[in-house]
């Protein structure tokens, strides 16, 4: 092996780097941008000074002088340069999108269990005044529940929401970046749970709330307070994640909580939080653990990982593939630095077993497929080589009815929907 100029005598890393960064020990507080060089993320180092100079010389070092800037250990990584590199592997997709007409305005909505394959949706309609049963083969639909919230101040961003439990006895109509919402038993109409989020900050962040089945009982998580998570039974609104108030704040993490994802066998949960820097922090944990006698594994338990931290990013799509892999959405370490793409983690360890460009906007997984919805239509890609394979061009959904096996969006008075 030859000596570097780096000067260590290794194995050379698949990155160059400009003569300011030829020692990360000695520039740790230097800024450097990414050259990409097209063949996916792939692409040498240089500092910022170099970058507006223009055509920077490039060293070759050693491997673990380019891991020092790679794991953020060196240096503060300003942006990307240049364009990544995608790969194609085309597979057939049928693009056909279904077109059923609504009935009326639609503010969201929601899967319903679809045994027989038959797409139930529950539909946040008329206003936002009533729940509606909606068969989309048909396009029947029926009332099913009045909705009635307590009225707090809203800003433009605060927006209606609605869960449905997974086997659609329940549902909740919360405010995202608001603070209150309401559990419905649809058997009897009635609330059954008043949902306080609190007023901290809930303008940053998606009223925190997700339905799952546990023990064969249906269970809902949601926020309780600005940095408190709780679960609770949505038959009787009993809580059952009570605390020793004597470790109250002291065990409480100090997170804003956000968007809940909980995985398809409904082992783990992911939380999009943020911390004051700003910074989103997403995290995962045992949700069963939580739901047996873990009370405190939302804050400090020890299956709980931290993924990652981007700073003034979060709010961001992420999404299960499979069971145990959190696709989390955005390449970098500030909202000034993204490029559009995953990251994704293992849930047990949350270890960041790989990441690809491309992915951009709402994401959805069903077995071994990815999908974004961005700008211009869905695209499908391969979440283990990160290969793109497929499009449906226009089409952009904002919903996932896992049961039926369709994407959904609303639009001009119409829901469509593509089968994957």
């Amino acid at each position: 092996m030859e000596t570097l100029a780096c000067g260590h005598v290794a194995h050379p890393g698949r990155r160059r780097v400009c003569p300011h960064m030829l020692d990360p020990a000695a520039n740790e507080d230097v800024a450097y941008v990414r050259l990409l060089s097209g063949n996916g993320l792939d692409g040498d180092l240089c500092c910022t000074r170099c970058d507006r100079d223009g055509d920077p010389e490039l060293a070759v070092v050693c491997e673990g002088c380019v891991a020092l800037y790679d794991d953020g250990e060196s240096g503060y990584f300003e942006g990307w340069r240049g364009e990544p590199g995608v790969s194609e592997r085309p597979e057939p997709v049928d693009t056909t999108v279904t077109v059923t007409p609504l009935p009326g305005p639609v503010l969201d909505l929601a899967p319903l269990p679809s045994p027989h394959g038959e797409p139930s949706w529950l539909v946040l309609g008329e206003g936002g005044r009533w729940l509606l049963r909606f068969q989309a083969a048909g396009g029947a639909y029926r009332r099913v529940c009045r909705v009635r919230l307590p009225a707090e101040e809203t800003t433009p961003r605060t927006r209606l929401r609605l869960h449905a439990s997974p086997d659609g006895r329940f549902a909740a109509v919360v405010r995202d970046f608001g603070r209150f919402g309401r559990v419905y038993d649809l058997a009897s109409g009635k609330a059954t749970i008043e949902i306080d989020g609190g007023d901290y900050h809930c303008e940053q962040v998606p009223l925190s709330l997700v339905f799952f089945r546990y023990g064969g009982s249906t269970l809902v998580a949601h926020r309780t307070a600005w940095n408190r998570l709780d679960i609770s039974d949505p038959a009787t609104g009993r809580l059952l994640t009570a605390r020793d108030e004597a470790d109250g704040e002291r065990r409480l993490a100090g997170l804003f909580r956000g968007e809940l994802r909980v995985s398809p066998d409904g082992r783990w949960i992911a939380d999009d939080s943020w911390a004051w820097a700003p910074a989103g922090i997403p995290y995962v944990w045992d949700l069963r653990r939580w739901a047996g006698a873990g009370v405190w594994e939302s804050d400090d338990g020890p299956s709980r990982q931290r993924l990652c931290q981007r700073f003034y990013f979060w709010n961001e799509p992420m999404c299960w593939i499979g069971d145990s892999l959190l696709a989390v959405a955005g390449l970098g370490d500030d909202d000034e630095a993204m490029l559009p793409g995953v990251r994704i983690f293992d849930a047990a360890s949350g270890v960041e077993l790989h990441d690809f460009a491309g992915p951009g906007g709402a994401l959805f997984s069903a077995g071994r497929r990815l999908y974004a919805a961005g700008a211009d239509g869905l695209t499908i890609w391969d979440p283990f080589t990160g290969e793109r394979t497929g499009s449906v061009p226009g089409f952009v959904p904002t919903h996932h009815h896992r049961d039926a096996g369709l994407l959904a969006a609303v639009r001009d008075g119409a829901l469509l929907t593509w089968r994957h």
